[in-house]
């Protein structure tokens, strides 16, 4: 069945390459969309595979790249939101009357959810699964398994040791989705974090004069691992996935690095291992993802065929999506989920 589905994924690829941004970049498309590293690569394949009279109507500009994006043929330029919170709050702005960028944002990939708000001026949109493990050197003498317990102790800096192999945890870049999930799976905040509560964990912005801790880092990218058998990660198992599977546009960003088990669960199905693996759903530490819209705009035609509904067109991508390392979302498509932008 594996095998099957891997060739079945194959064709979709071959039928759909993506590449980071639009391509060419004057291909503005009719829904313009930035925001979470995680799900970038996804949604540029379904920017590819979604077409409406046989156009492709999304335009989704990555996390990392040129420091500016341009997402209209007039005006439109702006910083590059690098993470959910970045993306979020350039659609937010895009709705502000008298804004720079009024009207340049049409939706925002979000790998983090939002307390629901009946009223919210945004709506998140789940279209996929993703789950979140930690990433060790390979050639570390870590453990490959690890407790929720364990890890929580490591990055309340508890524990510097494991076995007297010492062990360094590293944070994401602020305004990470991920970041933002994996402090809440740990039982920590980044308000304690900027207090000092944690004297292994270093902001990007702190100063450390004795060389201890180490610096924020952009999520899903494990290079920083080489040469570091301290040093442990948290990682999209769908991304790690994703990088490794070839696919035209993404950017294999592994490095040394190998998945653990979180209380002895793979994050791979059962039957599946590199480099032919699918994501185990059931992984503990798993989340949705989402794509945000404006309220308001929900029963926008192309917003309408494109996002809401077991029907939309992003959910019939289901073997794209999966294609990209996620699961589909069981509730894809829904609206119930409302937050303020």
């Amino acid at each position: 069945m594996v095998a099957c589905l891997a060739a079945a994924l194959g064709v979709a690829a071959a039928a759909s390459p993506a590449v980071a941004d639009p391509n060419p970049a004057t291909d503005y498309r009719t829904l313009a969309g930035v925001g979470s590293d995680t799900t970038q690569d996804v949604l540029n394949g379904l920017g590819d595979a979604v077409t409406i009279g046989g156009n492709k109507v999304i335009a989704s500009w990555d996390a990392r790249g040129s420091a500016n994006v341009k997402t209209r043929p007039t005006g439109c330029e702006l910083p590059r939101p690098n993470g959910s919170t970045a993306g979020r709050v350039a659609l937010r702005d895009s709705e502000l009357p008298g804004s720079p960028t009024a009207g340049c944002v049409d939706f925002a990939r979000s790998s983090s959810s939002t307390t629901n708000v009946p009223a919210g001026t945004g709506t998140w949109i789940p279209f996929a699964v993703d789950a979140v493990t930690f990433a060790i050197n390979r050639n570390s003498d870590l453990p490959i398994n690890m407790s929720v317990a364990l890890l929580q102790n490591i990055y309340k800096c508890v524990i510097s040791h494991i076995g007297g192999v010492p062990i360094q945890p590293l944070l994401i870049q602020a305004g990470s989705g991920t970041r933002q999930f994996w402090n809440g799976q740990m039982s920590i905040t980044d308000q304690e974090i900027a207090l000092g509560d944690y004297p292994c964990l270093v902001p990007a912005s702190s100063t450390v004069p004795d060389g201890t801790g180490q610096p924020e880092v952009q999520e899903h990218d494990a290079r920083v691992l080489t040469g570091h058998n301290d040093y442990i990660m948290p990682f999209s198992i769908a991304q790690h996935i994703a990088q490794g599977n070839a696919l035209p546009g993404v950017e294999d960003r592994r490095g040394p690095s190998e998945l653990g088990r979180i209380n002895t669960v793979s994050p791979y199905a059962a039957g599946t291992a590199p480099p032919n693996e699918v994501m185990n759903v059931n992984f503990p530490v798993r989340r949705t993802v989402y794509n945000i819209v404006p309220t308001a705009k929900l029963n926008t035609s192309v917003i309408d065929q494109v996002f809401t509904g077991a029907d939309s067109l992003v959910c019939q991508q289901g073997a794209l999506i999966q294609q990209y390392g996620f699961g589909v979302a069981a509730d894809c498509g829904s609206v119930a989920l409302r937050g303020n932008l």
